[in-house]
């Protein structure tokens, strides 16, 4: 299993997709800054606090570069009929379903510290630290650090999700469909049917909608400092990544790879 994971790393050090599409987020990011910037040159000033805190509004974002770390790692295997090569080499289908998945959660992990380093030292350099009315600096990181703190296993969970869809569906469209439907629109139908049914039922299915990963950010936003609620986030987050890896690699090993 190392050896797999260990390879693995070395195909991402190697690809220059790793690395394009990391600076692609970044110049993005640094577009986000100079927005602040372009904003304190010609009208009222935006300090370092106020512009770091903005990155709980972006949290949905994360969920979306589940599937651009999902294509890096998994690269097409299934178009390019090299997984069954793996099978083919003696690998084991756990050791290909699990080397994947620790691939992805590690480079998710990467990219996360990279970007959050990035753009909070970019407002640092750019932006006044002076909070006036607003966070300062030191508010604002610990807002900041608490909703990465609960962020992070649900966007694992994410990945989890992604990489089971991954190794069940074969096609990456098809794969991403299945994918946005788990994490964005199956929330959305438990709300409206327990809306609908009311009753028991109703109340069931909206608490379950509650425990989807994406709720369960927005609503770290609103508890900055709630240690059980930060618990919480990490129970939902590792029952999403023990749920969708016992379907993906019950599937998987189940699966005719041609």
């Amino acid at each position: 299993m190392l050896n797999y994971i260990r390879a693995e790393a070395y195909k991402l050090l190697h690809r220059p997709y790793t690395y394009i599409a990391l600076g692609v987020l970044l110049a993005l990011e640094a577009l986000y800054a100079s927005m602040f910037a372009f904003h304190n040159s010609h009208s009222l000033v935006t300090p370092f606090g106020a512009a770091v805190v903005t990155l709980v509004e972006m949290g949905t974002i994360g969920f979306c570069i589940c599937l651009l770390i999902g294509d890096i790692v998994f690269a097409g295997q299934y178009k390019n009929s090299t997984l069954k090569n793996e099978v083919s080499f003696g690998l084991s289908r756990a050791q290909i379903y699990l080397g994947k998945l620790i691939a992805q959660t590690l480079l998710s992990i990467a990219y996360l510290v990279v970007m959050m380093a990035f753009f909070i030292a970019l407002c640092a350099v750019c932006l006044p630290m002076e909070a006036g009315t607003f966070y300062s600096a030191p508010e604002a990181l610990v807002i900041v650090g608490y909703f990465l703190a609960a962020g992070l296993p649900l966007w694992v969970g994410a990945q989890a999700a992604l990489c089971m869809c991954l190794f069940l569906v074969n096609g990456e469209m098809a794969s991403s469909f299945f994918y946005v439907g788990i994490v964005f629109v199956l929330e959305a139908i438990f709300d409206v049917a327990g809306l609908l049914a009311g009753g028991p039922v109703g109340d069931v299915l909206l608490t379950i909608c509650r425990y989807f990963p994406r709720n369960m950010l927005d609503g770290a936003k609103a508890v900055v400092g709630d240690w059980m609620y930060l618990g919480k986030a990490w129970l939902v987050g590792a029952f999403w990544v023990v749920v969708c890896t016992a379907i993906g690699l019950y599937g998987f090993r189940k699966k005719e790879i041609k």
